[in-house]
């Protein structure tokens, strides 16, 4: 695979944080989230490739920008997965963890997944397959601490502040490990448990597609995921087949997401976040704080950029 697409799609990350950026703290969800898809559609579209975008959530909301089915100038078949803005409520409303995620790929393989929710246990590779879904959520602390060489008491597990995990959260501190409780932002809370700078385990429920990308960075940097889907109705498990699975209990982990070692996977900060800092802007322009990695050579980059408006104006 081309060794410049990753520098190719964090041109359109970039693109997509300043864009939410400017607009950061408004208050107009939709806004925000259509404003960053537009933005990043239109820097995508420049790339030499047939581009299949795969695993767009948003993409039946007639309110938002619409994502083409493919992007690019043409040439070879690539699979995409665009997350223009992660936590668009987050920097419509000006809170953290808003972030810009895109995935390139080859032809068919990102896993086409349901937009449904998924339960996700995600770890660095210094912990490895040790977890296990199935177990409960306590046995997979102690687990991962006896790995880290750690008291459970200092294990920090990373978790969606909801209702839904209200049962988790308690058996979590029941067990006697600290948590970090995060607003927005599942995917930047799990690349916080995979590098275990912030967290060292990442659990709970959130979007199925985002999964995908979690996949992706794991590839590029290492670590360990296992995810299960909820299916509530007969509509879920029909989508469920319609995306061509068929097995309702399966785990789901990273060769099941993304079936290729030829992947490169680019992240720009929109707000400042457990994985990378916002964008500032400045009296000439604007810095932005990119994360960039290639999976075929585990080489990935951590970028600081100055933009400056007046040479090359952005909006």
């Amino acid at each position: 695979m081309n060794i410049n697409y990753g520098m190719e799609i964090v041109r359109a990350t970039e693109i997509a944080a300043l864009t939410a950026a400017r607009i950061q703290g408004l208050g107009n969800h939709d806004e925000i989230l259509s404003e960053t898809r537009h933005a990043i559609n239109k820097t995508l579209n420049r790339l030499m490739i047939n581009g299949f975008v795969v695993n767009d959530r948003f993409a039946s909301r007639d309110e938002i920008f619409r994502l083409p089915q493919t992007l690019g100038k043409g040439g070879p078949d690539m699979d995409l997965m665009v997350v223009a803005l992660e936590a668009h409520h987050a920097a419509a409303d000006g809170r953290n963890n808003a972030t810009s995620y895109t995935i390139i790929s080859e032809k068919g393989t990102i896993q086409p997944i349901p937009n449904l929710h998924m339960y996700k246990i995600v770890v660095g590779q210094d912990v490895g397959e040790v977890i296990d879904i199935n177990q409960s959520p306590a046995i997979n602390v102690k687990r991962v601490a006896r790995v880290l060489k750690k008291y459970t008491e200092n294990v920090t597990v990373c978790i969606l502040n909801r209702q839904r995990h209200k049962d988790l959260i308690q058996e979590v501190r029941t067990c006697g490990a600290r948590i970090k409780l995060i607003e927005e932002g599942e995917i930047s809370g799990c690349l916080a448990a995979i590098n275990g700078q912030k967290a060292d385990i990442y659990m709970g429920y959130g979007f199925a597609p985002e999964g995908t990308v979690v996949a992706a960075a794991i590839r590029c940097l290492g670590g360990y995921l296992e995810g299960k889907i909820s299916y509530e109705t007969d509509e879920d498990r029909a989508a469920a087949k319609a995306h061509g699975i068929d097995d309702f209990d399966k785990v789901f982990r990273v060769e099941n997401l993304i079936n290729s070692h030829k992947i490169s996977f680019a992240a720009t900060g929109v707000t400042d976040g457990e994985f990378l800092e916002g964008v500032r802007f400045t009296a000439t322009g604007a810095v932005t704080n990119s994360f960039v990695a290639r999976s075929e050579t585990r080489t990935y980059r951590k970028m600081t950029t100055n933009h400056f408006f007046d040479y090359n104006p952005v909006f």
